[in-house]
Parts: C-alpha cells; sequence; structure tokens
C-alpha cells in the first residue's frame, strides 16, 4: 500500500474506533471518575489588551448563531442526521456521497469508563475528569505520522465534519504551518491546534509534526455557539502549554460553522510573530479566495474572525474563517 495513505488510514480507523466506543459510556450512570492526568499547567497574567471583553456582532456571524440566541440545549442533543453528512472528495468540494451515522446507541457494545480510558490512552489520549474532555498527550503514535491534506479529505469518512484554517510562515529556513480545527468528530465536539514544520524545498503537501524545539505555548476555549461565546461560557478549555498538537473533545453535538475558538498562541520571537501576523492574514477557503482574520481595531462589535496581537502574543477569535471538509 502507498506510504502516502497508510497514515490517514490508521488515524481515521482510530479514531472511528474511540468515536464508537465513546458512546456507549454516555448510557451508564455516573461513576467515580479513574484517576487520570490533565497535562496542562496555568497561563501568564495576561494584560489588559489580552483581557478585553470582546463579542462577535450580529451582523458578522452570517454563518454562526446571532448573539442572544440560546440554543445551547438543543445543540448538546441533536444528532447529525445522514443528509447532514454529505462527504467530498476534498476540501469542501465534494459529490454528494452519504454517510452513515450511529444513531442508536443501545446497539453499541456496553464499556466500563476505566475500559474507555484505557482504549484513549492506547490511542495517543488523555481524559480531563473535571471538565470530561478527553485531549492528545504530548508524545502520541501520530506524532511519528506528520499531517497532509489527505488527512483533511479522508477524515469525512469517518464522520468527522468541521471547518479548518492553515496558518503558513517561513521561520528559521523551515515552512511552517499551523492548522486549526473545530466541529463534529463522531460523537464528540471540539478543536485542535496542530503545529509542522517542512523543509522550503518541499514540493509535497506533507509537514511533519514539529520537533521538540519547535513546540509552541498555546491554549484554547471552545465554544458551541457564538451565543456561548458573547455569554462567556465555554464548553471546556485547554490550559496554556508547549504542545505540538493542542486539542479538547467532549460527548455532545455542535455545528462546526456555529461554534467559536478562542485562541491564544505565542511566538519565539519577534521574527515569528510578524510570519503568523501574515499567515492570518492570508488565510483563504479552499478555493484559494481571502477568508482569513481582521485585527482588532478597538470596538468591542467586531467581525466574526479577528485576533490581536500583543508582542509576541496572539489572541484569536475564530468563527467563519478558512473552510469546511465537507458539504452542506
Amino acid at each position: 500500500m502507498n506510504k502516502k495513505f497508510v497514515k490517514p488510514i490508521a488515524i481515521i480507523l482510530a479514531f472511528s474506533l474511540i468515536s464508537v466506543c465513546f458512546a456507549s459510556c454516555k448510557r451508564g450512570e455516573e461513576t467515580e471518575d479513574p484517576d487520570v492526568t490533565k497535562g496542562s499547567v496555568e497561563a501568564p497574567s495576561d494584560d489588559d489588551l489580552l483581557d478585553l471583553d470582546l463579542y462577535i456582532d450580529d451582523d458578522s456571524a452570517e454563518e454562526g448563531t446571532t448573539a442572544g440566541e440560546d440554543d445551547s440545549a438543543e445543540e448538546d442533543t441533536q444528532t447529525p442526521t445522514s443528509s447532514q453528512n454529505s462527504a467530498g472528495t476534498g476540501n469542501g468540494t465534494g459529490t454528494g456521497s452519504t454517510i452513515p451515522v450511529v444513531t442508536d446507541e443501545d446497539s453499541l457494545p456496553s464499556l466500563s469508563q476505566q475500559d474507555i480510558v484505557d482504549l484513549v490512552k492506547a490511542a495517543g489520549y488523555e481524559y480531563d475528569a473535571e471538565q470530561k474532555v478527553f485531549y492528545s498527550v504530548l508524545n502520541p503514535w501520530q506524532r511519528h505520522f506528520g499531517f497532509g491534506d489527505a488527512y483533511d479529505e479522508l477524515a469525512v469518512y469517518a464522520n468527522m465534519r468541521y471547518t479548518t484554517i492553515k496558518i503558513d510562515f517561513t521561520y528559521h529556513g523551515l515552512l511552517w504551518r499551523i492548522q486549526c480545527w473545530k466541529g463534529q468528530y463522531g460523537v464528540l465536539a471540539g478543536g485542535e491546534m496542530g503545529v509542522y514544520t517542512k523543509e522550503p524545498e518541499s514540493d509535497s503537501d506533507f509537514y511533519e509534526c514539529a520537533s521538540d524545539e519547535n513546540l509552541l505555548e498555546m491554549q484554547f476555549k471552545f465554544y458551541k455557539t457564538v451565543a456561548d461565546f458573547n455569554g462567556k461560557t465555554p464548553t471546556f478549555e485547554r490550559k496554556l502549554q508547549e504542545h505540538w498538537w493542542l486539542t479538547g473533545f467532549q460527548f455532545g453535538y455542535c455545528d462546526s460553522k456555529r461554534c467559536v475558538m478562542e485562541m491564544t498562541l505565542n511566538a519565539k520571537d519577534t521574527a515569528m510573530a510578524d510570519g503568523i501576523e501574515k499567515g492570518l492574514l492570508a488565510v483563504t477557503d479552499d478555493k484559494g479566495n481571502a477568508n482569513g482574520f481582521t485585527r482588532y481595531t478597538g470596538s468591542n462589535a467586531t467581525g466574526a474572525n479577528f485576533y490581536i496581537r500583543n508582542g509576541n502574543t496572539f489572541r484569536i477569535i475564530w468563527l467563519s474563517a478558512g473552510y469546511q471538509n465537507y458539504v452542506g
């Protein structure tokens, strides 16, 4: 089998297995949370600029829930239908084939919570018992395989429907990509921030996972709706830490076009920060059309995708920039 397809297939199979297994633990009664680690550190104090209360205004949230709506309860229980899962052949330009989804939890095998945690750990994840969030560890098996566009193209066939952005820049002789995702992962809702590099002479779309010396300090808060963001009630958060793949997934449903990620990213120096800022401004959709971020200008009523830069630190608010890996 072509090496190019081994990694994405393996990861999709792993996500599919985990998603099915995760669903079974929702049926059991609440039990004492297993003894597992969170793997995070506390964020340093932000200055007044980074602590501003920011909002997504009604007019700009065309693809999201408008401010003031409270549909979080409905979102929590909604199950995607087959018609909502039209698969694409890649990067949002699909053929419309139907993806089957699990709708009958009683048909799934019953597993204890500890069985679920054991499976999660074997797949390279841990469990934050306080927030009930699954997250990736620093050195999972996936770190050996890198990332390429084919992963996004194939993910929809594993019932992963998300929006993604790619922040590309050059720094210290390498091509860097900070890619972020948010949306539905089987029976889980959540988001990801990934850091990848490749040699400048490479003509491939494949990137290596960031090495230890290229780890970046990152954190994010995940909101299922714009109303949640404007109300400052995150579904969960991942604390500031050095990582190459910061993730969080929680049981529930969300629409990738409606959920919001509020991210913090610390660049290593001014040169990297300048590159990241150019990359944020240059984010495109899957057709290459500009669909990126704007710099915060001082008004609380802002657009749907914006950032604050203070020195080498970025606070990024993301609703609709980038593109979906699915059609519909």
